[in-house]
């Protein structure tokens, strides 16, 4: 069980007021009422537990409310805190919980929930400042203020550690300081708006936040930098290839995302590490509930392309687009739970999925946003000399993959295919599978299962190169014909060779695709091809 305690006791001697300070008022609503708000919507707590003198209970509406527990507040803030922890031993089977102040009134639910969360790997969480003035003594030594930080409200506990240790006539005030030291801290230092209310010129300090993040349509008092968007994934790619590009556009990210977030109502988000390609936010949305937000680069040009799939395929396979918006390139999906790969093990869900994949094949018309296929093939062909390593092999295979689409699918129809279902791209939402990141190409319908195909067997080359492809040629020669699927498969294996050359800084990725490639071309009659890759 979670519970936050709210530390109330305080009677504020440096405020200046009769009244504490928590129960004065900023912008018509009293300091401790939105403390205790945050922990009302906090999604992970179970419990409200405040620590104050009873007596102050009329000056809180969310006191007088009920629906908390009251528990009276002892001398000094380290007996308020012990009544309060024996108050949740005996009333509560309580494992985690949550010490705030009733006077820093910008703590948010989301914060709240990453505490609770922290506590499944640590014993507890703290809130912390780096100190950025100089550091003096009353000794007057040299101390180097990096050794040093400050801590605040709120922290987090390992209940039973926590009251196993905890003695009010210790000598210090920092909580975590009484626990073991072995015990696993997580010190967190982005909490970098936190106020806490000691002075009574500090309530206008206070309105004047509140004003400026109305102003700013600031969803929460979450307050993101440049460094919350950079991803692990965008390092090992976008800005690896193209730094300024992309230090760009996430300086306009973080200069300008609170527009977009209250537009679409997010209060809070958590980075998808991996994508490579765009930034994914899995988040919270007071409009929409649980969502993805994905901002697109508009440098790398897919966009345009993807957004206008999505709009053209609604209420088929692919996972519903719920918003857009252009000046971002942003997209604004539906979150799928709970979110499982796709599996060619998972046979029946996956058969449901390739019939609806088939079923909505759309014959390719000029009203489509679409990326030529063929055209991207033979843009390949004739850049080869950029490559960065294996030139001539990959330069070999796509004059091969080249002359393969001449012969074979250069006077086929066109369909407005999706392009990209690898099993990445394929993810499960309960008891069906919907696809995700589509590129939009104009392509002969073959070309739908060659990526599907290809990662299926990199993933799983211990089960042998041959007898994997042969396994998934045969399963999906039940919508289209064998040769075909192995000629995709082929052309693609070309195109996507190319792409790995830049995508990946050693040639070991390229090296097992060209040995797939090998595996591929054994199956085509040379004729199809201007040489043998062998």
């Amino acid at each position: 069980m979670n519970i936050t305690m709210v530390m109330s006791g305080g009677i504020g001697k440096r405020f200046g007021t009769a009244i504490p300070k928590q129960y004065n008022m900023i912008k018509g609503k009293p300091v401790i009422d939105y403390v205790i708000d945050a922990c009302r919507r906090s999604s992970l707590t179970d419990a409200v537990v405040v620590v104050c003198d009873p007596q102050c209970v009329s000056f809180s509406k969310e006191l007088e409310n009920g629906n908390l527990d009251i528990v009276h507040n002892g001398p000094e803030r380290c007996w308020s805190i012990y009544n309060g922890l024996n108050y949740i031993k005996d009333n509560y089977n309580c494992d985690k919980i949550c010490i705030l102040d009733a006077v820093a009134p910008f703590v948010y639910p989301k914060l709240i929930d990453d505490y609770f969360s922290k506590l499944d790997d640590y014993d507890c969480v703290i809130t912390c400042q780096k100190i950025t003035g100089e550091l003096g003594n009353y000794e007057f030594e040299v101390f180097d203020r990096n050794d040093f930080y400050i801590t605040q409200s709120p922290e987090a506990f390992n209940f039973r550690m926590l009251y196993d240790c905890f003695d009010p006539d210790a000598p210090t005030s920092e909580i975590a300081n009484q626990l073991p030291k072995n015990a696993k801290r997580f010190l967190n230092f982005e909490f970098k708006n936190n106020l806490k209310i000691t002075y009574d010129f500090e309530l206008k300090y206070a309105e004047l936040m509140i004003d400026y993040f109305k102003s700013k349509n600031v969803v929460s008092s979450k307050i993101y930098e440049k460094e919350d968007f950079i991803t692990e994934g965008l390092r090992s790619y976008l800005l690896r290839k193209y730094k300024d590009e992309t230090n760009n556009w996430l300086d306009f990210i973080s200069q300008n995302y609170q527009k977009l977030f209250i537009k679409w109502g997010i209060e809070s988000f958590v980075a998808n590490q991996t994508s490579k390609f765009g930034l994914i936010l899995n988040a919270d949305s007071k409009t929409f509930g649980k969502i993805v937000l994905k901002f697109i680069p508009k440098f790398i040009n897919r966009y345009d392309f993807e957004k206008n799939f999505y709009l053209s395929h609604k209420n088929t396979y692919l996972c519903p687009v719920m918003e857009f918006d252009d000046e971002f390139s942003a997209l604004l999906l539906k979150q799928v739970q709970p979110a499982k790969y796709a599996s060619f093990e998972d046979n029946v869900l996956l058969t449901k999925f390739w019939n609806t994949v088939i079923g909505s094949l759309v014959t390719y018309n000029e009203s489509y946003i679409a990326v030529d296929y063929y055209g991207g093939l033979k843009k390949r062909m004739l850049n080869c000399s950029k490559v960065p390593f294996m030139k001539n092999e990959v330069s070999f295979v796509l004059k091969n993959a080249v002359h393969l689409y001449d012969n074979v699918f250069k006077n086929k129809k066109n369909y407005y295919i999706h392009g990209d279902l690898h099993e990445f791209n394929i993810i499960k939402n309960i008891d069906y599978y919907v696809a995700i990141d589509p590129i939009g190409f104009k392509a002969p319908a073959e070309f739908e299962t060659a990526r599907f195909i290809r990662n299926d067997i990199l993933k799983n080359t211990g089960f042998g190169l041959k007898e994997r492809f042969e396994l998934l040629v045969n399963y999906f020669s039940k919508w289209f014909k064998r040769d075909l699927i192995i000629y995709a498969e082929y052309i693609d294996l070309a195109y996507t060779l190319y792409n790995s050359t830049f995508e990946n800084d050693t040639p070991k990725q390229t090296e097992i695709m060209f040995d797939l490639l090998s595996t591929v071309s054994g199956y085509i009659a040379n004729d199809k091809l201007k040489g043998n890759i062998n």
